[in-house]
């Protein structure tokens, strides 16, 4: 008998001991390397099955002691094997697996679920193919009376699932034999799974009769099994379900769902009691009940067929185990739970094949709780029902519509909600035009008009409905219902109009209008039969003045209701045929030019702008006229008296909306001026009267312009009207002992008397000019006067006001036609300003400044014009009650809250219109005497606020000086009024502060009411208005300038304003100009007083002063002054003193400020500027300062606390020497003088930067020896900061400066690119900081020039003591070789041999920089080589070369280089200069070269690796010569680490190996392999390098034959690198080169030794390592 290990089908060759390995290793503990390995298993088992396969087998049988997750993970891949080979698998094969597989199945009597459920996995993959033989086995284990094991049953009911057709004819005896079983098994695990089997042999039975046309036995049928699965049934449902397991239980009415499709009808008839009762009871018992649902829905399905009513007496229970989980609402966040809800309503949707009625009755009688989720619930059944089972609901569509009506009435939103979606179903499947469709729609529109949510706390109910979103889901539903179902326009046409009537539906006007103009529009258009309307058969139809009249109200605010204008108008037009006849050509003609008129003025998303193009006056006085214009066509008195009637009636539907009833009044009106019966206007005037809000302005002036319209036409009617409410409504009546009751109350008499006195006011306006004036002083001044006096309540005061403007404007010349002197006119005037004055100065709350001024400007207008003591109370007390206002026109409040935002809106709307009234009065008082001398007169009024210290004040009164004199200049003429414009100097002298002004608005607005004042004198000198002149045209350019708020701009900006003011004024007024000027010194803004002075400076150029001696002394003193001076003319003045002392003792002076405290103080700051303003001084301070700088040590070296190093600290005069040159180069006139020492402070500035680098500040001792020095002198300057002065950071400061002054652009771009700001202050990174910026000066357009002049100055600081500023120079020289010396020979020599003196240097960091730079000569080519001081001979450039390479060779060797960055810059700088020398000056050491570097490929530290392996692809230049030979077989030794190091950690090494080898590759001699390398190893490509490693193995077996066994053993030798990466790399490439060698050439490599190395590395520490070996061995099946 053969033992295990002979089980497998052995190829001999290596192959079966590397599978066996991954065998082994396949139970990995690293999950993902344990993936890789098993795929690597399968995959190798896809090309040799068999042998994978046994090999499973053998060890699964041989080691019967083995782990069982190993088993797993093998049962596990022979799974995956056997489902993609299976077609190819030999029965013997395949049997063993089989008995293996129920071996593992049944090993252990326990149950091991993963285990089992992996040998059952193998057995359900054979069976599909091998069915009989996997049942042959497991009926083996499947014996009558023998309790088989768990997954014996469950491998058999997976294996039905899988193959119906095979396993079907096998159920019936499975069945014969499960059955006596059933009643055996005691544990729970066990029922479950005969249960689930159970269920699968049914799906299975379903599904194959479901396809008897395909199956193999058409003769089958359900009836064969049905006494088995009776009997079945009879155990699972009587005995186990009793079970207390929970899974249990659902597995059996799982199985039971099934099973009733099986079971003969009348025994399921006969079951069927318990049965329900069984399941319904299993909701009692479960938290999660989706799968009792599903059975349960299952056995409905079988037992509600064809009608039968076998479940009618089980159909309360059911329902009372359904409903409840209805009504409570599914938990979307729970899929579970949310699929269980839909299987409940497939249970009723089932129920009703054989019960709709009964089902339709209970639902009907639920929908009468007052349980909300109950009624939900209903209602979403009935949604499920009417779209679900609308067959079987077909004939109870008038029950369903006649109970849902009571929905009608629902007051809670989640409910109205979900009815509204039973709503749309029932619209679509034809409920709605039965009867009570229409109160459906009526429930949709009455939705549609639900009023927002009150503002404030939010419900916590999350599923809580928001009116607003309730409102907006019923008009889609309404739109819905109107533009997709067909057969709804019969149930809304036409009674949708019925909807527009009723008061309650006005907010859903809207959307109703919508709908209907669709309709209408549709049925007129197409002509339709039902379109013409019978008002007297549809008495329910509004007639049509009725509709007119509500439909024009509606369209007179069409941005109303949420944009229902347009929708209104299209109705209109839509229905005019219904109408009146001869309304047709009129609406059709007019009304669409209205909707354009809206759609043109609608910004949808920007309401802000819609409100501002919008006009509502305008749009009033469209559609007033379209309904003027409607009259007119008809032209019939009862037709008009009818419809003015009609608006009468609609007058209740309004009283809650005050602006639409604003409208109708006014709508009245036009039909009271249309109409000539005298009864109906004295009805109608009575009717407005007895409706009127009288607390409502809206409708207060609707009222009165619906007077004043029907005073046009009747205007004794409404006089007489208006004096009779004098007499009843304004006096109040007393009589009797009750004299202390009043019939009206005050309140009451003053809100009548308000609408009196606007009807009053439009009765005027609109009245026949002919007739009016009569009635003035007769009827109206009498009646209007005696109300003026002694006001209190505002409404009346506003509306006396406005009444007073109407008069006025019906008074003027242009509407009279004539003449009129308005005797009265100055006793109103003086009432308005006492309305003014009365107003509260702390907050804006009304109109009635704005309505006052209005007014006045109204009166102003009117001849004779007012002498000048009137003008002047006017102005100011107009003046006066605007600019004094509060800011947003509201004050702060007291306690402390913020005003709301409706408020300040309020305010800031209140605010805007009272300026503009201000503005309108004050020009029509210039407009009476349009002079310059007028416009003064107003100016003096505004004077004193341009002072104010509220910023809004001065900016009030500059925007007034500046609309007063566009007016003037716009409108002045010279001719009329010839004067000259004497207070000119007045004008500039006032705005000259406001110039300089902190608000940017009042800055603005005073450059141009200069500008104005200039061009209005210009005009009063005789020029035209449009005349050009420079000077004046200048002023605007200078006010761009202010728009920053920056005051060196602002001085700037004034000093030039002050050329054009000492140009433009003329002499006679300067005089009067510099004493008015003199005031704004004193300005309370100081930068106002700042302007004042730069513009006196400026007009005052030529004066000057003197300079004192002591310098020390006053240079304090002048200090001193200046932090007390306040005025910026005083400061300047001061300053400029100092320069002029500077200018006689400039050292004293420098040593002097040099010996301030630092940082420098602001004033010492401004001392520093002002002197470098004068070129001669600056270049003597900088030679100074240069000097002072070579003088100085650098830093002081000292011990602090216990460090053994000695620590930096600065010194004082470096330190400020650099500080002050900073300032000196901020100052723009010091680049000329700069410039030209460019190459000594760039070369200073540079070694600063070195010196100051790792340096501590000045210490508290050094700062107090400073302080002591200016002893006896005027006290010394206190620090401007507590922070002391970081040395390496001033120098950074000081030198961008320089770069900055000297327009060094180009420089400072490459500094900020890199960083190099931060690099420069840092102890490790300034010397590549130093790199940067040499690049950046050979390339700048300004620096390059200076090259040679600043190496001549760094040149003696390379032997400088301090160590930084020799790295600083060789820093410097050795990126200057590299950027070729820009050209210049003599100047590479003279670095080369600097840098050459310096490979001696004491540090480390110099010697790598000379390296480097020696290096860098490689940029500078062979021809410039040449030509260093005429060295043309061959001979000296060889020994030129062979210095430079002996140098990089001795710096590869360097000792004291721990970090390898000599050696780093050694083989890089080789790397360059390989690529300029012959090869017969690198042939003696090529070789050398090559063996030097070749450790240094596996070097730890990255850079070394990339640079090594860039040099060895750089030697390839001189492989091609006559060291061809000894070359190659370096490529050849070199070329398995490089390909390894291709898929490096380091990226950097990755492109090195990309580089070496396109440089390598055409010296390989193959040219597939080399064009590879060139088309694949880009630098920034992404490289696939499993893929290009397996395509140049092929290509590497093709081109090298003999190399190959050499490149494998190569790989093998990195099976032992410090990189799991390499490793990785080789055992993959190792198995690439195996892999892809032909059969035939297998013998010539030492396949014995890689793949037993490969086993061994599978048991490697890196579970990467591990996983690419697997990969690697998956490819070597052929082995």
């Amino acid at each position: 008998m053969p033992g295990p290990e002979d089980l497998a089908r052995s190829t001999g060759g290596q192959v079966d001991e590397m599978t066996l390995a991954l065998i082994d290793a396949a139970y990995d503990s690293n999950q993902e390397c344990q993936d890789i390995i098993c795929a690597s298993l399968v995959d190798l088992g896809k090309k040799k099955p068999e042998l994978v396969l046994s090999l499973c087998y053998s060890y699964l049988k041989k080691h019967s002691k083995l782990a069982q997750g190993h088993r797993v993970v093998i049962l596990q891949c022979v799974e995956r094997i056997v489902k993609e080979t299976l077609d190819d698998l030999d029965l013997g094969l395949a049997v063993d697996l089989i008995k293996q597989a129920s071996n593992e199945l049944t090993q252990s009597k326990e149950v091991v679920p993963e285990w089992q459920t992996a040998a059952s996995g193998v057995l359900v993959a054979l069976g599909t193919r091998f069915c009989n033989e996997v049942m042959d086995e497991m009926l083996q284990k499947f014996q009558p009376g023998v309790m088989p094991h768990f997954f014996v049953v469950q491998t058999i009911g997976n294996l039905a699932a899988a193959n119906v057709y095979k396993m079907v004819p096998h159920l019936t005896a499975v069945l014969g034999t499960m059955l006596p079983m059933l009643g055996m098994a005691k544990q729970e695990n066990m029922k479950w799974v005969f249960s689930t089997a159970l269920s699968k042999f049914c799906e299975a039975v379903i599904d194959y009769i479901a396809n008897i046309d395909k199956a193999p036995d058409p003769t089958v049928k359900k009836e064969i099994f049905s006494s088995e699965i009776l009997a079945a049934y009879d155990i699972l449902f009587n005995v186990w379900l009793q079970s207390k397991e929970e899974k249990l239980r659902l597995a059996i009415v799982e199985a039971i769902g099934h099973m009733t499709h099986l079971m003969a009808r009348d025994k399921l008839a006969e079951h069927l009691p318990k049965m329900l009762q069984g399941i319904l009871n299993l909701y009692k018992k479960h938290a999660h009940p989706l799968h009792i649902t599903q059975g349960l829905c299952n056995v409905l399905d079988a037992a509600c067929t064809e009608g039968n009513t076998i479940l009618e007496p089980h159909l309360e229970g059911l329902l009372a185990a359904l409903f409840p989980q209805i009504f409570t609402p599914p938990d979307f966040n729970n899929p579970l739970n949310v699929k269980n809800h839909n299987e409940v309503l497939r249970c009723f949707a089932n129920l009703a094949k054989s019960f709709s009625g009964k089902l339709t009755g209970a639902l009907l009688q639920k929908l009468e709780s007052s349980n909300e989720k109950i009624r939900i619930g209903v209602l979403i059944i009935f949604k499920h029902l009417i779209n679900a089972a609308s067959k079987e609901m077909e004939d109870k569509k008038e029950v369903v519509v006649s109970g849902l009506k009571m929905m009608t009435s629902e007051t809670n939103n989640k409910v109205k909600k979900v009815f509204a979606q039973v709503i749309i179903a029932m619209g679509h499947h034809g409920y709605m035009e039965l009867e009570g469709g229409q109160q459906m729609i009526e429930f949709i529109v009455s939705q549609c008009a639900l009023q927002d949510d009150a503002a404030g706390k939010r419900s916590p109910d999350p599923e809580h409905v928001s009116n607003q979103a309730l409102r907006h889901m019923c008009e889609n539903v309404l739109q819905l219902l109107t533009n997709t179902v067909e057969q709804m326009e019969s149930v809304l046409w036409p009674f949708l109009l019925e909807m527009l009537i009723p008061e309650k539906y006005t907010d859903a006007m809207g959307v109703v209008c919508k709908c209907l103009a669709t309709l209408a529009t549709k049925k007129r258009e197409e002509k339709a039969e039902d379109y013409d309307i019978d008002f007297e058969t549809q008495a329910n139809v509004p007639k049509p003045p009725v509709l007119i009249a509500r439909l024009m109200v509606l369209a007179g605010r069409p941005q109303g209701g949420r944009g229902r204008g347009i929708h209104v108008l299209q109705l209109m037009q839509g229905i005019s045929p219904n109408l009146h006849e001869h309304l047709v050509a009129l609406w059709d003609t007019v009304i669409p030019k209205l909707i354009s008129y809206i759609e043109e003025r609608s910004q949808a998303n920007d309401p802000e702008k819609e409100n501002e193009n919008w006009s509502q006056k305008t749009w009033e006085d469209l559609l007033l006229k379209l309904l003027s214009k409607t009259l007119e066509v008809i032209d019939l008195e009862e037709w008009t008296s009818e419809l003015g009637e009609t608006f009468s009636a609609q007058i209740s539907l309004y009283n809650s909306m005050p602006d639409d009833k604003n409208i109708l009044y006014k709508c009245l009106g036009i039909t009271m001026r249309k109409s000539t019966k005298k009864d109906f206007v004295n009805k109608q005037l009575d009717m407005i009267f007895g409706t009127v809000k009288h607390t409502d302005q809206i409708e207060r002036e609707g009222c009165a312009i619906a007077m004043g319209f029907a005073a046009a036409s009747h205007l004794d009617a409404v006089l007489t009207k208006l004096e009779s409410v004098t007499k009843n409504e304004l006096m109040r009546k007393t009589s009797g002992i009750l004299s202390f009751m009043k019939d009206k109350s005050e309140g009451d008499v003053e809100k009548i008397k308000a609408t009196v006195m606007l009807c009053y006011g439009y009765v005027a306006l609109f009245s026949p000019p002919t007739l009016i004036v009569s009635r003035m002083e007769a009827t109206i001044l009498r009646s209007l006067i005696p109300h003026f006096v002694n006001v209190k309540d505002t409404s009346v005061k506003t509306n006396l006001i406005r009444t007073v403007d109407l008069i006025g404007k019906a008074l003027h010349p242009d509407h009279l036609g004539n003449q009129y002197n308005f005797s009265n006119r100055i006793e109103f005037i003086n009432h308005l300003q006492s309305y003014m004055k009365a107003e509260s100065m702390t907050t804006i709350a009304n109109e009635t400044r704005a309505l006052a001024m209005n007014a006045c400007a109204t009166l102003v207008k009117l001849d004779p014009m007012l002498n000048d003591a009137e003008i002047f109370d006017l102005i100011k007390t107009s003046t006066d009650c605007v600019y004094g206002l509060p800011f947003e026109g509201i004050a702060g409040k007291k306690s402390g809250k913020q005003s709301s935002y409706e408020e300040l809106l309020e305010a800031e709307v209140l605010m805007e219109s009272t300026t503009e009234a201000l503005h309108d009065l004050l020009i029509q008082i210039l407009r009476k005497e349009c002079t310059p001398a007028n416009l003064t007169v107003i100016f003096k009024h505004l004077v004193p606020w341009l002072l104010s210290l509220q910023d809004h004040e001065r900016q009030r009164a500059l925007k007034t000086c500046q609309t007063m004199q566009i007016y003037l200049l716009e409108n002045y003429n010279k001719e009329k009024h010839p004067q000259q414009f004497d207070s000119q100097n007045l004008f500039i002298a006032r705005l000259v502060p406001r110039c300089t002004d902190p608000s940017i608005e009042v800055r603005m607005l005073s450059m141009d009411c200069i500008q104005l004042t200039l061009q209005i004198a210009s005009c009063c000198e005789g020029f035209p208005a449009d005349h050009k002149d420079s000077m004046i045209d200048a002023v605007p350019t200078l006010k761009e300038r202010l728009r920053k708020g920056d005051p060196n701009i602002m001085y700037s900006v004034v000093n030039d304003l002050s050329k054009v003011i000492a140009k433009k004024l003329p002499q006679g007024q300067m005089l009067a100009f510099i004493e008015l000027l003199q005031d704004g010194l004193v300005d309370p803004q100081s930068h106002s007083s700042s302007g004042a002075c730069v513009v006196l400076n400026g007009v005052m150029k030529n004066r000057g002063g003197e300079v004192i001696k002591q310098v020390d002394y006053i240079l304090g003193s002048l200090h001193e002054k200046l932090s007390q001076i306040q005025f910026a003319q005083t400061k300047m003045g001061t300053l400029r003193t100092i320069r002029t002392m500077a200018a006689h003792h400039l050292q004293a002076v420098l040593m002097s400020l040099l010996s301030y405290s630092l940082p420098f103080d602001e004033n010492t700051v401004e001392i520093w500027k002002i002197l470098s303003q004068d070129a001669q001084l600056t270049s003597a301070m900088l030679d100074e300062m240069i000097e002072l700088l070579h003088k100085s040590l650098p830093y002081e070296e000292k011990k602090d606390g216990g460090r053994d190093e000695p620590v930096k600290f600065a010194t004082p005069i470096p330190l400020a020497v650099t500080c002050a040159m900073t300032e000196i180069f901020k100052v723009e006139e010091t680049e000329e003088e700069v410039n030209k020492k460019y190459h000594r402070l760039f070369a200073d500035l540079m070694l600063r930067i070195g010196s100051a680098n790792g340096v501590k500040p000045l210490t508290k001792q050094q700062q107090k020896e400073k302080d002591e020095k200016n002893k006896g002198k005027k006290k010394p300057p206190t620090p401007s900061s507590d922070k002391a002065v970081k040395p390496s950071s001033a120098a950074v400061a000081a030198f961008r400066a320089f770069l900055e002054r000297t327009k060094s652009e180009d420089i400072i771009e490459v500094l900020n690119t890199e960083g190099c700001w931060e690099k420069f202050e840092d102890e490790d990174e300034f010397p590549e900081a130093i790199n940067i910026l040499c690049r950046a000066v050979v390339n700048s357009s300004v620096s390059s020039q200076y090259v040679s002049r600043i190496v001549a100055c760094l040149n003696s600081s390379l032997s400088s003591l301090y160590d930084n500023q020799r790295i600083v120079v060789t820093s410097f020289f050795a990126e200057l070789v590299q950027q070729k010396c820009m050209g210049d020979g003599s100047l590479v020599e003279l670095v080369m041999n600097s840098l050459l003196g310096r490979l001696i240097d004491s540090s480390h960091i110099v010697r790598k920089l000379c390296i480097r730079g020696l290096g860098n000569v490689a940029n500078v080519g062979t021809d410039q080589l040449c030509n260093l001081h005429e060295m043309t001979s061959q001979s000296k450039v060889q020994k030129y070369s062979t210095t430079v390479l002996s140098a990089m060779m001795a710096g590869m060797d360097d000792k004291e280089d721990p970090e390898d960055d000599i050696t780093i810059e050694a083989m890089s700088g080789l790397s360059r200069i390989l690529t300029e020398i012959d090869e017969s000056h690198i042939r003696a050491i090529l070789i050398n070269v090559a063996l030097r570097i070749r450790p240094c490929f596996e070097k730890e530290k990255t850079a070394v690796r990339s640079q090594a392996i860039t040099l060895f692809g750089n030697l390839a230049r001189f492989g091609d010569g006559p060291s061809k030979e000894p070359f190659l077989e370096q490529i050849h030794s070199n070329f398995i680490s490089i390909l390894l190091h291709l898929n490096d950690p380091e990226e950097d090494v990755i492109k090195a190996c990309k580089y070496s080898l396109r440089l390598l590759g055409p010296l390989l001699g193959s040219e597939a392999i080399n064009n590879k390398f060139q088309r694949h190893l880009l630098d920034d490509a992404k490289l696939h390098y499993g893929e290009f490693m397996n395509d140049l193995s092929k290509l590497i077996i093709q081109d090298f034959p003999e190399k190959v066994n050499f490149y494998i053993m190569g790989c093998v030798s990195f099976f032992k690198s410090m990189w799991p990466e390499v490793k990785s790399n080789a055992a993959l490439f190792a198995g690439y080169l195996l892999g892809n060698l032909p059969k035939e050439r297998q013998m010539g490599v030492s396949k014995e030794h890689v793949c037993a190395a490969l086993i061994m590395l599978l048991k490697d520490q890196s579970s990467s390592v591990r996983s690419r070996t697997a990969e690697a061995i998956s490819l070597l099946q052929d082995y």
